[in-house]
């Protein structure tokens, strides 16, 4: 079933939203090993001079990780050794851990980590998306605990790094790691992406919404994955870029800009991300409407814009009448509305058209040469409200998916208080019938990952 025309109030708030080898100074763990005499930092700092005989010497190296290192080597001028990627965890590997890995494993609270009860975060984005965190200071947080937990333990932290819809973190991570990998040595880190697509979502009011799934074990490096984000980039200009202009010739005084567009709506950094016709959107009715508000009153409309967004970028027509910088008789323009059915998801003829999305298809055949990679839901209760039949779509997806859907994010860490718990656990008796394994994450967004508290 698929429900026709745009719903524009329940979107009003949809946007609210050289490789170098380094001596570092102690870390929280390593200054916690010197405390107790299990290793002092002087030896730490001798190891991150032997990391390639350690890495050798210590522990395996995964496929994944000799596959990662052969496209370094050939993107630069010196030869990489896998060794020095020995922290590198594959899909694979992953997969095999999950059964041992219950819903405390991914809580990151004071209790669990003090216990070494906290054993994994599956879902983390740094300031290559839309977090905050530099990829140093997230492997850093990350490392600092797995530390902890090796001592406490014996087990390894397990840690993926999954941006939306691009690897710019991933192959950050691959160079801070090998430049010194005797530093991530307790840590077993899986590549990962989170990556969008559009569907049929009858229970939003919207004809399409856009969901995601994470693939984890990829590498970073792979041509194909790259020419797949370059394309659903290189897809999102395009449709900015068209948008704008078709809303040009509708109101030629709001003289709408892409340079305006990223500055009010960060268009720079989330030019890569999903949703980013809602983000145009919003920014075509807000400058529309403060320009009519212009008009009424004899100011600026520059001037009027500039002022009002200044502290309230990203925000829809809606939010400016909430916090009363509009009056409620100016509104969106219906022609904006019109035009907006063409940029965004929609179906013609039956056929989903994505202007500016992935659809589940090229998703799958973008992911399923891949070797030794696999994917999980996102967030499933996010999925499951926008369809009529979540049991129905999650099995039509999996059926569809090559393979490749093995797990789903039932321990998702920040869902809103809107999810509650009986729909969590009644999702997660859904996937498992499914045959779908379990894992979580943090989906932090943060400059740190969390708080050591062991």
């Amino acid at each position: 079933m698929k429900v026709s025309g745009v719903n524009l109030n329940n979107n009003r708030n949809s946007i609210s939203m050289q490789q170098h080898r380094v001596i570092l100074p102690p870390s929280k763990a390593e200054i916690f090993y010197s405390e107790h005499k299990a290793i002092t930092y002087s030896s730490a700092v001798l190891a991150a001079g032997l990391g390639v005989i350690y890495a050798s010497k210590g522990r395996p190296v995964s496929k994944l990780a000799k596959s990662i290192a052969g496209s370094m080597s050939k993107l630069s001028d010196t030869e990489v050794n896998p060794s020095r990627l020995s922290c590198i965890m594959s899909g694979e590997e992953l997969l095999k851990m999950l059964p041992r890995l219950k819903k405390a494993s991914y809580e990151a609270t004071a209790d669990n980590m003090k216990q070494g009860v906290f054993r994994a975060d599956l879902h983390s984005h740094s300031n290559y998306s839309d977090g905050v965190g530099l990829v140093k200071n997230l492997l850093d947080d990350a490392t600092d605990y797995a530390d902890l937990l090796y001592l406490k333990t014996k087990n390894k932290f397990i840690y993926a790094l999954s941006d939306h819809d691009t690897v710019k973190g991933l192959k950050e991570a691959m160079t801070v790691i090998s430049g010194n990998p005797v530093r991530y040595k307790n840590l077993d880190f899986v590549p990962a992406i989170e990556v969008s697509f559009a569907h049929s979502s009858p229970k939003s009011g919207n004809e399409c919404e856009v969901s995601e799934l994470l693939v984890y074990g990829i590498n970073p490096y792979s041509p194909k994955i790259n020419e797949f984000l370059d394309k659903i980039h290189q897809k999102r200009s395009n449709m900015v870029n068209n948008f704008i202009n078709e809303a040009k010739n509708i109101n030629s005084l709001a003289k709408f800009s892409i340079e305006e567009f990223s500055k009010y709506y960060e268009y720079e950094k989330y030019g890569n991300m999903m949703n980013l016709h809602w983000k145009a959107y919003h920014y075509l009715q807000t400058k529309h409407a403060v320009t009519q508000y212009a008009q009424r009153t004899g100011q600026n409309p520059e001037t009027l814009y500039k002022q009002i967004m200044s502290d309230s970028k990203g925000a829809s027509v809606g939010i400016l009448h909430d916090k009363g910088k509009l009056p409620a008789d100016i509104g969106e323009s219906r022609d904006f509305q019109v035009i907006f059915k063409k940029y965004a998801p929609h179906f013609e003829n039956g056929k989903l058209i994505a202007p500016s999305e992935n659809t589940f298809e090229e998703v799958i055949e973008a992911f399923k040469d891949e070797q030794g990679i696999f994917m999980a839901f996102a967030h499933p209760a996010y999925l499951a409200e926008k369809v009529e039949n979540p049991a129905e779509t999650f099995k039509y997806f999996i059926e569809n998916s090559k393979g490749l859907i093995k797990a789903s994010e039932s321990f998702h860490q920040a869902y809103n208080e809107r999810i509650s718990p009986d729909i969590i656990e009644s999702l997660q008796t859904q996937t498992e019938k499914l045959g779908l394994l379990n894992l979580g994450g943090q989906d932090n967004h943060k400059g740190k990952l969390f708080k050591l508290t062991m």
